[in-house]
């Protein structure tokens, strides 16, 4: 029997999920899943049990979801309180609402996650923070590189360490490299979500990580960590990997926090 609900190509209606849920109790209407709103604030319960939905995998990217007055009646809630709690998860950037089409989980993409994840960053946390987060996830990036890093990959990894070493020797800016050396890395780890974050961390940290590169000693340094991390990379060895970022981006955040402090000195 075809839903009248489903639209569009590559679309599941919602509604054979929630049909699958249903009470075996005859005449009933109601999600097991589903429990009535009683508290002050409906329209955030609502979205508290979609949200939780998601995150069991329950509710996925592309579900359309049971109209409104389905909606009203399975929460047992008014239609007033679901616009409600609908208008935010759109705001949310959770659903959004096709005019004639329904209201649908979005896909979302990493980029998605860029503008607000910048601000908050940017404007509402120290650069010790910045600098620890980066500690704590970029490890793990060369971890998971090193097990999944193509032979093209290490090849230009080698490129662009040749191309940093002999900036370092004629006592060129090779901050474009550094860059890139880092980025591979994170595309070798093929974990989009995590690397779109730290590409942020990178982009907050930008002009301190130029300027504490400056140096000769600070240039060798980071091009010694890095044939480190690269001889890691090539054997695979995701420890020594691990490893040997942990100990580069210590050694460049307490770089960055003395120079830092001695600006502001």
């Amino acid at each position: 029997m075809t839903n009248p609900l489903t639209t569009g190509q590559n679309r599941r209606s919602l509604l054979p999920f929630w049909s699958d849920h249903l009470t075996s109790h005859p005449g009933r209407s109601e999600l097991a899943v589903i429990e009535p709103i009683r508290r002050s604030r409906l329209y955030q319960s609502i979205v508290e049990q979609i949200e939780s939905l998601l995150e069991k995998g329950e509710l996925r990217p592309g579900d359309q979801l049971p109209p409104e007055r389905a909606l009203a009646e399975q929460f047992q809630v008014s239609r007033a309180s679901v616009r409600e709690a609908l208008r935010t998860l759109e705001l949310l950037g959770v659903v959004e609402t096709r005019a004639g089409g329904g209201t649908f989980v979005r896909q979302v993409a990493p980029d998605d996650l860029v503008r607000p994840l910048h601000s908050l960053i940017a404007r509402g946390h120290s650069v010790p923070d910045v600098i620890e987060f980066r500690g704590l996830i970029e490890p793990a990036i060369a971890a998971s590189a090193a097990k999944r890093i193509r032979p093209d990959e290490l090849a230009e990894l080698r490129a662009i360490l040749k191309q940093q070493a002999d900036k370092v020797v004629a006592g060129e800016p090779y901050a474009e490299e550094d860059t890139r050396f880092h980025e591979l890395i994170g595309q070798a780890a093929r974990n989009e979500l995590l690397t779109t974050m730290l590409a942020v961390i990178w982009d907050v940290l930008r002009a301190s990580r130029e300027q504490w590169l400056q140096t000769n000693q600070r240039a060798h340094a980071s091009l010694d960590a890095h044939r480190r991390i690269l001889d890691a990379l090539s054997r695979r060895d995701a420890e020594a990997a691990r490893v040997a970022s942990a100990e580069h981006i210590r050694a460049v955040g307490e770089g960055i926090l003395k120079l830092l402090g001695g600006r502001n000195g």
